[in-house]
């Protein structure tokens, strides 16, 4: 299997003018798209006292939404809600910053002000209406809290559909870095009845109906065995895989999760990523192939390092993840 292969033809600094793509079949694979977090550190921000909306060129933006009460002041998010009201509800996508799962901030997310791609703005122009989270950081808790967490703001989604238009039978997740290894895990693991007696909503299911992955970590246990943020991963697992603790590392890798049933993903990786290997990919990609039918788009790019999408902001990745969640969300069923 020969990956698609993307090869940049402009110097550094300069604005791409050509891309060429070298492109080749992935047995059994249809197209589709997958994202969330980076390991890129942004800046931290600060809560408002109480969530209040903001108005963005037709999209009202909620501030600051608890979704899970009590607990850590991490569970809040911001909401981007077209004011147009459509005929039917809204598909949802829940974005998830990255940052190696101890650092990072929604606010990377919230706004079209600096151009970050896949920001809530960005999403509820095209009809969608668009969340970002905060969730806790390794340095508040390990694994699984953060995945915790990521689920129930999928459940608080469900629980406000009718307050916001949203139909919560097609909703997606897409996340860099750290958030494209969450948004992966939240379409590959989840489960109808996945929350406890504890867990708050939990007659909602925290199942997202297609997922897209900006160099998301899909085998921690390589990631760690290769020396690769070796330090990060340990902190967000809670130590390294001994005994115990190496079965953990298998549940919160993706690549453990490809026999089951697909919704469908999007995989964008750079082949020189030093900090996620593209093999990793490319491996989780032939396996998912030989399983059978799968609705997969896996862009593999050339000269390309960690997140192209999010950080080195290759022109054409806006539309591919646009198309991709217009089409795989337009055709989502809330069947578990």
């Amino acid at each position: 299997m020969t990956p698609t292969d993307v090869r940049r033809h402009t110097s550094a600094g300069q604005t791409p003018a050509a891309w060429t793509r070298q492109l080749s079949s992935v047995p059994h694979a249809a197209v589709s798209v997958l994202a969330i977090g980076c390991w890129l550190a942004v800046a931290g921000g600060t809560f408002a006292a109480e969530p209040a909306p903001a108005d963005a060129d037709g999209i009202t933006v909620h501030l600051n939404l608890r979704y899970r009460e009590g607990g850590s002041k991490q569970c809040v998010l911001d909401l981007a809600v077209p004011k147009q009201r459509a005929e039917k509800p809204r598909p949802a996508i829940l974005v998830i910053h990255g940052g190696g799962w101890l650092e990072g901030d929604k606010s990377s997310f919230a706004s079209d002000q600096h151009g970050t791609p896949a920001n809530i703005v960005e999403f509820a122009r095209l009809g969608f209406v668009a969340a970002t989270i905060n969730y806790r950081l390794s340095g508040e808790a390990p694994f699984p809290a953060a995945l915790d967490d990521c689920r129930c703001a999928v459940r608080w989604l469900r629980a406000h559909a009718r307050e916001y238009h949203v139909d919560p039978s097609r909703i997606g997740a897409y996340g860099n870095s750290a958030g494209g290894h969450l948004a992966l895990l939240l379409a590959l693991t989840d489960r109808p009845t996945d929350a406890g007696d504890g867990e708050p909503l939990a007659k909602e299911s925290s199942r997202v109906q297609a997922a897209a992955s900006d160099s998301g970590p899909l085998d921690l246990l390589y990631q760690h065995e290769h020396n690769q943020l070796r330090v990060v991963v340990e902190k967000f697992m809670g130590g390294p895989p001994d005994d115990a603790r190496r079965e953990q590392y298998r549940r919160a890798s993706p690549t453990m999760y490809f026999a089951e049933k697909l919704p469908p993903l999007l995989l964008i990786h750079g082949a020189v990523d030093e900090q996620v290997d593209v093999r990793t990919a490319d491996e989780f990609v032939a396996a998912i192939s030989r399983n059978g039918p799968s609705d997969l788009s896996y862009i593999r790019l050339a000269h390309v390092g960690h997140c192209p999408h999010s950080l080195v902001r290759v022109p054409y990745l806006r539309q591919v993840v646009t198309d991709f969640f217009t089409r795989a969300l337009a055709a989502a069923t809330h069947g578990e």
